[in-house]
């Protein structure tokens, strides 16, 4: 058959059929004629179809693999270099992996096999073509649009150029402001230590900016109670500085009506309820940590929302980290706070600290508590000269450069000694914002036999996501709860989400529990903006305090097939969740499958 419907009218899609078997070609072109096609042709072999190919362009090509006069993928290649743009379908009755993956490189968009069992299939498959097709014109559009548009923006730029020059004319008077804005934020911060005659404190305060989100507090309640308290406000600049001053006043240590002195825990939900109230805004939040001393006893209790853990270095040189017991200040009104109760005994070394400390250790590398941690246990120095090391190791060696986090430390030694407090001197320029978390990104990962816990912090990302979603199926499959804790976690990647919801919807699957708490705000708009349903219904705003003895997920040697077959998963679950996510994803997923194809070839090679 020469042709099926020679009607070819301005727009409609057009369809080509090769292969040497008639009643294949009459069986493709009768099951795919009420597809919308306004063009049907076919080709008896490699040359017939060559000559058609010459004479027009299709939309869709159909091609058999094995004819008399050439091959199918020959065809391809060949079409690939005279005549580019059709979406091919290759048909073959054998269907091995080499095939696939020659026809995948040349660009193919997928490939049926003989004998056509499911013509529904076929119908689909050449719709989700023929929508690629659209979606690429559609694409190529937006970019010559994109192109235009970028002109007209430059011609705005020399306008804008020239209307910020009229703004240096404020600058001054701004900087002015934030210099007295500082002046007076210090002033609020603690300027005597306690002298106290078991104990000793040592506490270093240094702004990014002249106005800072970091906060510190050392209060003597009573002749033998003492409170230490860190907090790192969302953000920095005058905002950040504002929110720290507003949890300061917010924070009640004793009861107003009985004063009797609150528990750590007590004090958080109090101010947390307060500033939950009053931060209507989205994106204002704070975390702190919360410490109350017995300096009779040495019995120490500690809260910390959602803030980096505390570590406690004993005398015998060993280190404990005391993680957080409830979320971030000012994001959920009925949020509870636990507390870690310990005792410090003579010799032992506290530290409290914002995250501004990971920012840049001396080899330039991204640190973590871990690296903290590893300083404390090999520290034997006075508190001052330990403050010292990890202030020079978390700025540039230069100090005039302007450092891009606050760093706010507290040493509270179990031993006698002199105490001093170190605000130090302000910078002279605020400088540019930064995220609010400096952690190095990783998966923490702990508990027993009947639930797993993981945390995640900073960045959650392609890289992650084998081993994670590898420990998580697993729990799921051998019937533990699994409890994901997002408090330290500020961004996912595509690739993360897409893991993150198969996750869960496995868990639905084997009726599982799995608890996803602590979420921030930027990270439950990406979930609100995917449309993960499924993740969504799992999140609540209780959290439940982590194991003490969550470790660093380890990466195994990453296997080039399995980590393009995760990304390339992840991305699908996301694409089938709706339309709009199937548009966006659809160009990343046809490279995503060129990738999976080529890690194939390479294994196999």
């Amino acid at each position: 058959m020469e042709s099926s419907n020679g009607v070819d009218p301005e727009g409609g899609p057009s369809l080509l059929v090769v292969d040497d078997n008639q009643p294949i070609r009459e069986l493709l072109v009768n099951a795919l004629q009420p597809e919308g096609f306004s063009c049907i042709q076919t080709a008896e072999g490699a040359v017939q179809a060559r000559q058609r190919l010459e004479k027009r362009s299709f939309d869709v090509v159909i091609t058999d693999i094995l004819m008399p006069d050439g091959d199918g993928i020959e065809l391809m290649q060949w079409a690939s270099e005279h005549c580019p743009g059709a979406s091919w379908m290759v048909l073959t009755g054998n269907a091995t992996v080499d095939t696939a993956v020659r026809a995948l490189q040349l660009g193919a968009f997928d490939f049926i096999t003989k004998p056509l069992d499911s013509l529904a299939h076929l119908r689909k498959t050449v719709r989700h073509a023929l929508e690629h097709r659209r979606l690429v014109a559609e694409r190529d559009g937006l970019i010559v649009e994109l192109r235009d548009r970028n002109a007209q923006l430059a011609t705005h730029v020399e306008r804008l150029k020239a209307a910020c020059s009229m703004l240096d004319e404020h600058a001054e008077t701004i900087r002015a402001d934030l210099c007295r804005a500082a002046f007076i934020q210090q002033a609020l911060l603690p300027r005597k230590a306690p002298q106290l005659a078991n104990h000793q404190i040592h506490a270093v305060y240094r702004p990014s900016e002249n106005v800072a989100g970091d906060l510190y507090d050392v209060v003597r309640l009573d002749d033998r109670h003492l409170v230490l308290t860190v907090a790192d406000a969302a953000g920095h600049g005058l905002s950040a500085a504002m929110l720290a001053v507003l949890f300061r006043n917010r924070l009640p240590m004793a009861n107003p009506e009985s004063g009797e002195i609150l528990r750590p825990c007590e004090t958080l939900c109090a101010v947390n309820r307060s500033l939950a109230a009053g931060l209507t805004a989205p994106g204002l939040f704070i975390t702190a940590a919360y410490a109350l001393l017995d300096t009779v006893s040495g019995r120490l209790d500690m809260a910390s929302a959602g803030h980096p853990p505390v570590l406690l270095r004993r005398s015998d040189g060993s280190v404990e980290r005391f993680l957080h017991t409830g979320p971030a200040l000012g994001l959920y009104p009925e949020a509870t706070f636990s507390q870690h109760e310990t005792k410090l005994e003579k010799g032992d070394r506290l530290l409290l600290h914002t995250d501004g400390v990971y920012e840049r250790f001396v080899d330039g590398a991204t640190g973590s508590e871990e690296d903290l941690a590893a300083i404390l246990e090999d520290d034997g120095d006075a508190a001052d000269a330990l403050l010292e090391r990890l202030l020079c190791g978390s700025r540039s060696a230069d100090e005039s450069v302007a450092r891009e986090d606050d760093v706010t430390l507290i040493v509270l030694d179990a031993a006698a000694g002199a105490s001093a407090l170190d605000n130090g001197a302000l910078l002279s320029a605020p400088a540019a914002p930064t995220p609010i978390s400096l952690m190095r990104a990783g998966v923490l990962v702990g508990g027993g036999d009947e639930q797993l816990a993981l945390c995640i912090r900073g960045r959650g990302d392609w890289t992650q996501s084998a081993a994670f979603h590898r420990i998580c199926a697993a729990a799921i499959d051998a019937q533990r709860r699994v409890m994901l804790d997002l408090t330290l976690c500020h961004h996912l990647d595509s690739t993360f989400l897409g893991t993150i919801h198969e996750l869960a919807e496995r868990a639905e699957k084997n009726h599982r529990e799995f608890r996803i708490q602590g979420v921030m705000p930027p990270v439950e708009k990406l979930f609100l903006e995917l449309g993960m349903k499924s993740v969504l219904e799992r999140m609540v705003s209780t959290l439940l305090p982590l194991p003490l003895d969550m470790k660093l997920l380890a990466e195994t040697a990453p296997d080039p097939q399995a980590r393009a077959l995760r990304v390339l998963r992840a991305h699908q679950d996301l694409a089938a969740l709706n339309e709009r996510n199937a548009r966006e994803f659809d160009p990343l997923l046809e490279r995503l499958r060129r990738e999976v194809a080529t890690a194939v070839n390479q294994s196999e090679g």
